[in-house]
């Protein structure tokens, strides 16, 4: 419990440091365009000389593949990824766009993405036979990281109805909304929205956008929703909190809506798939060992890895109570989930489920322009 408000106040401190920073300003709205329109990197075939890139994103699912490397962006030996023959270059790369840039420009073979993101770029993956998507892991569903806050007195999603919603465009939180509204019996056509080009810790976020009078609601990761919220209550109007704003919902309780996964390209997945394979495997050993990792709370490995994951993934070696609330806030998958996810054709919540859903609602915001194929890999 000690350790929880901690956590809770760390995060309260730093979500009213960045809320103060940009009070004042006015976020940049923009209006979205389907990615195929906006991005023409050539096609070229995946480099296979020296190490494979991998991307990863600011995520605590991402601890997995920095255990798996050896706690380094560069394999080390007797790491995990060396054991089963791998050689992976590590890359932070939380700019979408520059992530599919390089898959089609043949520098990495993955995606590090969540499936509405890739989703949201199914047109542009496709157009070529050597691109389209093979989704080949899970790593994770987000459970608590990332919430809905509202103000305006609106206090369900079905209250939504009318009113203006502010989120990141091609981010992680566009399926996310589209479900939760059809949930709630409401259409992309009930709302307003309001795109803003980044997730968080800039004036052009949703959580700046939620201090403007006409925006109701704003969806946005949890460390923002904290100082927000003045500590998960309601606004005050003081410390960079909004007055009245409240989180209705998160994913904590609206959980298996957003998946963090890797994906391949198909050429390389045709032409690699041993290495394909001996990375999933690779990734499955390094889950069971964090999982293991993460409850010994004495374990220098595990204080190596916090300070490890705190400098790549968030720039501050001394960050390793924020990559600690990272963790937490994620639903780690291991290798039966990845069975149910992939290839269980009665899971609920499988990978064909989840495409069709976030298509249909992607469809409707004019983000893409036809539904098409994100196959799952088999695996034995």
């Amino acid at each position: 419990m000690l350790q929880q408000f901690r956590m809770l106040f760390q995060c309260l401190c730093l979500g009213c440091a960045l809320l103060a920073s940009f009070a004042n300003a006015e976020p940049d709205f923009i209006s979205p365009t389907p990615l195929v329109d906006r991005i023409d990197t050539p096609v070229m075939p995946v480099k296979t000389t020296g190490p494979i890139k991998v991307p990863m994103i600011t995520w605590g699912g991402d601890m997995i593949t920095l255990l798996a490397n050896g706690l380094s962006t560069r394999t080390q030996a007797k790491s995990i990824f060396a054991k089963q023959g791998l050689d992976v270059e590590l890359v932070l790369q939380d700019n979408f766009d520059r992530q599919i840039e390089d898959y089609l420009a043949g520098e990495s073979p993955y995606l590090r993405c969540t499936v509405g993101m890739c989703n949201q770029a199914i047109d542009l993956l496709n157009k070529d036979e050597r691109t389209k998507p093979i989704v080949i892991y899970q790593l994770t569903w987000s459970r608590g990281g990332d919430t809905l806050v509202s103000k305006n007195g609106v206090m369900t999603v079905g209250q939504l109805k009318g009113k203006t919603i502010a989120i990141q465009a091609y981010g992680p939180h566009v399926d996310f909304m589209t479900t939760l509204l059809g949930q709630a019996g409401l259409s992309m056509k009930d709302v307003n929205v309001r795109w803003l080009p980044d997730l968080t810790a800039s004036e052009n976020s949703p959580v700046a956008a939620l201090s403007l009078p006409d925006v109701d609601a704003s969806f946005m990761i949890i460390s923002d929703a904290y100082g927000i919220t003045s500590g998960r209550r309601v606004g005050t109007g003081d410390r960079g909190s909004v007055e009245g704003a409240r989180m209705i919902i998160s994913t904590m309780f609206a959980r298996r809506v957003i998946a963090d996964v890797y994906v391949v390209r198909s050429d390389y997945y045709a032409s690699h798939k041993a290495d394909v394979e001996r990375f999933v495997n690779a990734m499955a050993s390094a889950n069971d060992e964090l999982q293991v990792l993460m409850k010994d709370l004495q374990n220098p490995r595990k204080l190596s890895l916090l300070e490890v994951a705190a400098d790549v993934l968030l720039g501050d070696k001394a960050a390793t109570p924020d990559i600690e609330n990272l963790y937490y806030d994620a639903q780690f998958t291991g290798r039966d989930d990845n069975h149910r996810f992939l290839q269980d054709d009665l899971y609920p919540h499988r990978l064909s489920v989840l495409n069709n859903r976030t298509q249909d609602a992607f469809l409707e915001l004019g983000l893409i322009y036809s539904h098409g194929e994100m196959k799952a890999a088999s695996w034995d």
